[in-house]
């Protein structure tokens, strides 16, 4: 294993992905703890996609959002080429999620963070294309970090894109790798399925996705093959998640209806549109759960404050008597003297 990387002492081996192998380090200068991505030679190796990987890096390196996994270095030592990112702690949003569906508030406080940072990204010209749970860190003080901002056309995602863009071709797909495409391609966009050209609506269709699950612990696309799940992505409509979770409020099913609209044009334009809607939602449901609280709590949530307004007027009453004890001393002092 790697010992150092320029001025970064490796710790240890995190991972690997389709850009390179991935540690863990220790900023020397800095003290700090960081994740280094040592770039594969398919794409170091290479003069043109090695300047053109290092130039989508510096783009993102430009980015500066609290739900974002910041993007420190793109160094070189002696010829190897390496990305240095802030290390983030925590589980992926799949892990969270695992099958169930979230408290809707917190789904929300969620996908809001998201729709922020993608609204800073897509401000800049940076479009992820590879929204999903396993893109998305939760902290350990539930703060949702998107990994790879600027860079998911180089972590193979977009190959099982373009794979099941061809449908036909994507069916005969070994039954061993389905299960990994499925996990990528449930989040796609119509256009991503049909290979087309893809813009920033292409991330609140799939952040729509994404919230979906949040709110019912299910897909709204449930095809369980290769060539069924494209499909239903670019024909079939989504439900409504409350018709799939009777408990969920109702004003979230025109707002996740809009996001995972096939239309570009009936689709919110703005991640910044989609993530104030949901903040609307969010205070409406904080006003329904206060409104709705049992008497009983609020009556234990005033008795401290009627003690607190007792003990007030209790010392009021003394020193008032205090006051005028004081006045009567004084005024019999002045009548004795008088005398």
């Amino acid at each position: 294993m790697i010992e150092t990387l320029g001025l970064y002492k490796i710790l240890d081996r995190s991972g690997a992905s389709a850009m390179g192998d991935v540690y863990r380090a220790r900023d020397t200068r800095l003290g700090r703890t960081v994740a280094i991505t040592v770039v594969s030679q398919d794409i170091a190796g290479h003069p043109d996609r090695r300047e053109r990987f290092a130039s989508e890096a510096r783009v993102a390196a430009t980015l500066s959002h609290p739900n974002i996994a910041a993007l420190y270095e793109v160094g070189d030592d002696q010829g190897q080429l390496f990305l240095v990112c802030e290390f983030v702690p925590g589980e992926t949003l799949r892990t969270v999620i695992s099958g169930r569906p979230m408290n809707p508030r917190r789904a929300i406080d969620l996908a809001v963070q998201i729709g922020d940072a993608l609204a800073d990204a897509h401000a800049v010209g940076i479009v992820h294309r590879d929204i999903r749970p396993d893109s998305i860190i939760v902290t350990p003080k539930g703060n949702a970090k998107i990994l790879h901002c600027g860079l998911a056309t180089w972590t193979g995602s977009d190959a099982v894109r373009e794979q099941a863009a061809g449908v036909a071709r994507a069916a005969t797909t070994a039954q061993g790798s389905v299960a990994s495409m499925l996990g990528t391609v449930a989040y796609m966009s119509p256009e991503q399925a049909l290979g087309e050209q893809v813009d920033h609506r292409t991330d609140i269709f799939s952040l729509g996705t994404v919230l979906f699950e949040m709110l019912t612990g299910t897909l709204p696309f449930p095809g369980t093959t290769s060539l069924a799940l494209p499909l239903q992505i670019v024909q079939a409509t989504a439900p409504a998640p409350s018709s799939v979770r009777s408990s969920l409020p109702r004003e979230l099913d025109p707002i996740v209806g809009r996001a995972l609209a096939k239309s570009l044009e009936q689709r919110y334009e703005a991640a910044a549109t989609f993530a104030a809607e949901l903040r609307s939602v969010a205070a409406i449901l904080d006003v329904r759960n206060e409104a709705s609280e049992p008497a009983s709590t609020l009556v234990a949530l005033q008795r401290p404050r009627r003690s607190r307004v007792g003990w007030i007027v209790a010392a009021l009453v003394l020193a008032a008597l205090g006051a005028a004890a004081w006045v009567e001393r004084g005024a019999l002092h002045a009548w004795f003297n008088a005398l």
